[in-house]
C-alpha cells in the first residue's frame, strides 16, 4: 500500500473520531494488524482498504447495514452521535415500533439524521459500499472538503447523508 494512501487512512480516522487521539491511535493499530496480515496471506486476491476501514471502525466511529435494516441503523446512528451530545429526533416516539421501522428506509432515516446534524455543524457521510448495504460516519462540517479529497486519495466515492447511495 502507497504510503499516501496510508496517510490518506490515517487521516480519516483523525476526522471520524472527533478529536478522540485514542481511538485514532487504536483504530491504526488495528488497520496496519490487518494490512499486516493481508500481507502474510496467500490470498491474491487484494482487499480494497475501505473494507478493512470498515471493520476497524464498525459501530465505533462508523456505521455498516443492510439496505432494509431500520432499526441497525438508528442504533447505529444514535451511538455515533452521543459521542458529541446529540440526539437524533427521528420523528416518532418510539424507535423500536415495528409500524414505523417497516414504514420509513434507510435513505430516509440518512436524510433526516444528516438535516439535523447539519444544523448542528456536523456531516453525516455515507460510501459507495457496491452492495445491498450503507455505510459511513460523521465528521465536522468544517472538513467536508477534507473529506471529499480523501475520498478521491481512496478511491471509493462518498457522499453526504443527503445523496444515500
Amino acid at each position: 500500500m502507497s504510503t499516501t494512501k496510508e496517510q490518506s487512512v490515517k487521516r480519516l480516522f483523525e476526522l471520524i473520531n472527533l478529536d478522540d487521539l485514542a481511538a485514532v491511535e487504536a483504530q491504526w493499530a488495528a488497520f496496519e494488524e490487518e494490512v499486516a496480515n493481508l500481507n502474510d496471506s496467500e490470498d491474491d486476491d487484494e482487499t480494497e482498504v475501505i473494507w478493512i476501514i470498515k471493520d476497524v471502525i464498525d459501530w465505533e466511529s462508523g456505521f455498516f447495514v443492510d439496505w432494509k435494516d431500520t432499526e441497525s441503523f438508528i442504533a447505529s446512528i444514535d451511538a455515533l452521535v452521543e459521542r458529541v451530545d446529540i440526539s437524533i429526533d427521528w420523528g416518532v416516539e418510539d424507535t423500536d415500533d415495528d409500524d414505523f421501522l417497516d414504514s420509513i428506509s434507510v435513505p430516509d432515516l440518512m436524510e433526516a439524521a444528516y438535516e439535523q446534524l447539519r444544523s448542528q455543524g456536523y456531516t453525516l457521510w455515507n460510501w459507495a459500499t457496491e452492495g445491498d448495504c450503507y455505510g459511513g460516519w460523521l465528521a465536522k462540517s468544517a472538513d467536508d472538503e477534507e473529506m471529499l479529497s480523501l475520498s478521491e486519495a481512496l478511491g471509493v466515492e462518498f457522499r453526504t447523508g443527503d445523496m444515500p447511495f
